[in-house]
């Protein structure tokens, strides 16, 4: 059994850790006797989401939240493109959501500007509620996951991709939509992400495999394509190597070409997916036969030395499953940059993007 603390102390390990307390906090704080009271304004027929880097990927997480669980419409953009159009309509019938972990994000910062100086209505989700974008927002909500040291963002990712997941379901219970199904397990996320921290096997060899790469891409359908693409600037930022994510069925078309040279693949899959996605698995593995690093909570997996499996204990609540997988990758980005004595907390060259208004 493998343990995340076997890794010398850091910043980032250290709020990888931190995350099921995160969980539970928001957890008791917004679920009241099975109902959502993280409050979603009224009125509102769409929602854009607007933000940069991993707020942009949570982003894209919440888009899946609000259009599956309270069937609204919604869209995403990054806060860099939509400054690039200054003529565009801002309808009031829209709630134009930004999302940035320091509430100071600079590009994030200028799409708010641009939306209040027309008179739209804002919704800020940030981690800091001393901070120009929690300020200037119409409606706010705070992530609550404390400071955050390292440059990789992990707790304030998944406790705002939670507090988006809270907010859908607080909008869908609005609208009449039965939410049961949804909070279904959810009182046991702080145990169960725990135990995902702590006990997940295979990390070890999949980081010694990985980071003898200079490429590598990531797979997965779904909501686990924004994983995977979560995951893939995870590894960038903290090993520096060059990993791409691609949605399963797309990596198909031409994107099988990578595998000529580099035959090792990460994918993520769970017990939801259907047999058009286990149909494409099987073709890249019948076409190419790359090495799979599968981080998967299925039971039943091929017994293959071509195939090494991150599983993780399967769980009833989508939400737990989908922050399970994406603190596997956390941590396997960690443990990878550790092998290639990368500083973690610090990479070459980058800084939280902030600015002055």
């Amino acid at each position: 059994m493998e343990n995340i603390n076997d890794i010398k102390s850091c910043n980032m390990m250290a709020e990888i850790s931190e995350q099921p307390a995160v969980f539970d906090y928001l957890i008791n704080k917004y679920i009241k006797d099975g109902k959502a009271d993280a409050e979603f304004p009224l009125n509102f027929g769409e929602v854009k989401f607007v933000a940069s880097g991993s707020s942009y990927n949570c982003a894209r997480l919440g888009q899946k939240f609000f259009e599956n669980i309270a069937k609204l419409k919604t869209s995403f953009e990054y806060s860099s493109e939509f400054n690039a159009n200054q003529d565009r309509a801002i309808s009031k019938d829209v709630l134009y959501f930004f999302i940035s972990q320091s509430g100071e994000t600079y590009d994030t910062k200028c799409a708010l500007d641009l939306v209040n100086k027309k008179g739209g209505h804002t919704f800020a989700l940030v981690n800091n509620d001393n901070s120009y974008i929690y300020n200037t927002c119409e409606f706010k909500m705070n992530i609550e996951a404390g400071v955050e040291k390292s440059i990789a963002a992990t707790k304030s990712f998944t406790g705002g991709v939670l507090c988006l997941g809270l907010l859908a379901l607080n909008a869908a219970q609005n609208n009449g939509i039965d939410i049961k199904e949804h909070l279904k397990d959810i009182e046991n996320i702080k145990k169960d992400t725990e135990c995902v921290i702590n006990d997940t096997k295979n990390l070890d060899e999949a980081a010694g495999i990985l980071s003898k790469l200079k490429s590598f891409p990531i797979i997965g359908y779904s909501y686990n394509f924004v994983i995977a693409k979560e995951g893939a600037l995870k590894i960038k930022e903290t090993s520096y190597i060059d990993v791409n994510a691609y949605p399963t069925g797309e990596f198909l078309h031409g994107h099988t070409a990578i595998l000529n040279e580099y035959s090792v693949i990460v994918e993520i899959f769970h017990h939801s997916m259907g047999e058009f996605e286990k149909k494409t698995l099987d073709k890249i593995k019948k076409d190419y036969n790359p090495k799979i690093i599968a981080i998967s909570d299925i039971e039943d997996t091929p017994d293959d030395k071509d195939f090494l499996e991150i599983k993780f204990k399967k769980f009833n609540n989508e939400i737990i499953t989908m922050l399970s997988s994406v603190m596997i990758l956390q941590i396997l980005a960690l443990k990878i940059a550790k092998n290639l004595g990368r500083n973690v907390d610090k990479p070459l060259g980058l800084n939280k993007v902030v600015g002055e208004n």
